[in-house]
């Protein structure tokens, strides 16, 4: 898992889009493959900077390009989608420049979720699945976000998959699709069970059972792979 530091200190600047902003938080990724993530504003606008322009320059030259350019060929796929990063454009190569969710993770606000959040969160999935997005990282819940109306928000699409969705590739989202799913009524039982259905946590049992099986996590790593290759030549 990610660590990161948070500096909060005195606000400093940065330049983006031709104008300076300040720097409200900074999170220090710790590894040197994942980027700093700068929250910025400007009379009241707030945006999202994923930047690799501090790290090493094979990361700088290689990784982060690649890294920055699939997130934004992601979300351009997105666009328009509610409760879902638009992307603002970029700095360079380097740095990614996207809307700010407000809100905080899920786990911080558990306690201020609105009834049918998990409807809500099951809605925005099944829009991504119907653009052909596979999250695939919802169990890691710094990636849902709540806002103040208790309503979901979806962050983080890095670890994400694209599939083309054609009658070739749809069989493959369904079936990767349901790796969301999980996740999402994984976290329901967790934080509103009262509102799970005795199907839902039932399915959340066997799902859970099978990950811990040694076949199932061989087969899910093998469909995963293949997803991933056959996306990449599509």
């Amino acid at each position: 898992m990610q660590k990161e530091s948070y500096d909060q200190t005195e606000k400093t600047k940065v330049h983006f889009l031709g104008k300076e902003w300040d720097i409200v938080k900074k999170i220090s990724a710790e590894k040197a493959l994942k980027p700093d993530i700068l929250i910025v504003e400007d009379k009241e606008q707030f945006l999202v900077a994923k930047d690799f322009r501090g790290k090493a320059w094979m990361v700088r030259y290689l990784w982060g390009p690649l890294n920055i350019g699939y997130e934004k060929f992601l979300l351009n796929k997105l666009a328009g989608v509610a409760k879902i990063p638009q992307v603002i454009g970029l700095e360079d190569y380097n740095c990614l420049l996207i809307s700010c969710i407000e809100g905080d993770e899920i786990k911080k606000r558990s306690h201020l979720l609105a009834e049918d959040f998990f409807d809500q969160l099951l809605n925005i999935t099944d829009e991504l699945h119907t653009r052909g997005v596979l999250h695939l990282d919802l169990g890691h819940k710094s990636n849902i976000m709540v806002d103040q109306n208790g309503d979901p928000a979806i962050i983080d699409f890095n670890a994400s998959l694209y599939l083309p969705p054609n009658s070739l590739f749809r069989p493959l989202i369904r079936l990767l699709a349901k790796i969301d799913r999980y996740s999402i009524l994984r976290l329901k039982v967790k934080f509103q069970p009262q509102f799970a259905s005795p199907d839902e946590k039932k399915g959340v049992k066997f799902f859970l059972r099978l990950r811990k099986l040694w076949i199932f996590d061989r087969l899910l790593r093998k469909i995963t792979n293949y997803a991933k290759n056959a996306g990449s030549h599509s």
